[in-house]
C-alpha cells in the first residue's frame, strides 16, 4: 500500500544524499547547509511522530540518525540533543547494572559505548558554544555519567555556563531544572561568587 508520508520521507533521504555528495566534492555554501540541516530536522520530526507505529518500526532509531547526521555538519543544536538522548539511554543501562538484577558485560559494554560517545557529542557541541551542552558536561562529571565523578570539576562548569548566558538572576531555575536544587550547591555557588 502507498504511504504518502514514506514517499515524502524517502524524497528527503534522496535529496539529503545528494547534498551530502556534492559537500564532500565541493564547499557548499552556507545556504546550502543551512537547507540540509533542515531536511534532517525535518526528517527527525517525521520520524518522531511515526514512533511505535507497526509499520515505522524502526522510526525512534531513525529520530537519532537524523540528529547524527545534522551533528555531523556541526549542528550544536543536533550535537545537544543527540548527547542528551545518548545520556539517557547511558544513565538507565547504569541503573540496571546497579540494580544487579539486569547486569550483564553486555549492557555494561553499551553503557559504556553510550557514554563515551554522548560525552563526545556533548564536548563538540559545548566547542560551538552551546550553553546547555555545558551545563550536561558539568552534570555528567557531578554525577560520574561516563567520567569519573569531581564534583568541584563539575559544578565549575555549570557556573561558567550560567556566567557565560549571563543568567545569574535565574539561578534557581536553572539549578531546578537541571537537578541540583540542594543546599550544598547554592552554598557552593554563594562561596563561588564572593571570590569573584
Amino acid at each position: 500500500m502507498f504511504s504518502l508520508k514514506r514517499f515524502k520521507a524517502n524524497r528527503l533521504i534522496k535529496k539529503a544524499k545528494s547534498m551530502q555528495q556534492s559537500r564532500i566534492h565541493s564547499q557548499p555554501s552556507d545556504d546550502v547547509i543551512q537547507k540540509e540541516r533542515a531536511i534532517y530536522y525535518t526528517l527527525a520530526g517525521m520520524f518522531r511522530s511515526k514512533i511505535g507505529k507497526k509499520k515505522w518500526p524502526f522510526a525512534s532509531e531513525m529520530v537519532q540518525e537524523c540528529y547524527r547526521a545534522a551533528a555531523s555538519i556541526e549542528d550544536q543544536n543536533a550535537q545537544y540533543t543527540l548527547a542528551q538522548q545518548l545520556i539517557e539511554e547511558g544513565k538507565f543501562r547504569q541503573s540496571l547494572q546497579e540494580g544487579a538484577v539486569f547486569a550483564s558485560t553486555g549492557n555494561e559494554r553499551r553503557m559504556n559505548l553510550l557514554f563515551e560517545e554522548g560525552l563526545a557529542y556533548v564536548k563538540a557541541a559545548e566547542n560551538l558554544g552551546h550553553i546547555k551542552a555545558k551545563r550536561l558536561h558539568g552534570l555528567c562529571y557531578i554525577n560520574g555519567w561516563g567520567v569519573e565523578a569531581d564534583k568541584k570539576r563539575g559544578f565549575d562548569l555549570v557556573v561558567e555556563s550560567i556566567d557565560k548566558e549571563n543568567s545569574w538572576d535565574k539561578v534557581p531555575q536553572i539549578f531546578a531544572e537541571i537537578g541540583l536544587n540542594k543546599p550544598e550547591f547554592f552554598s557552593q555557588l554563594t562561596q563561588m561568587r564572593n571570590k569573584s
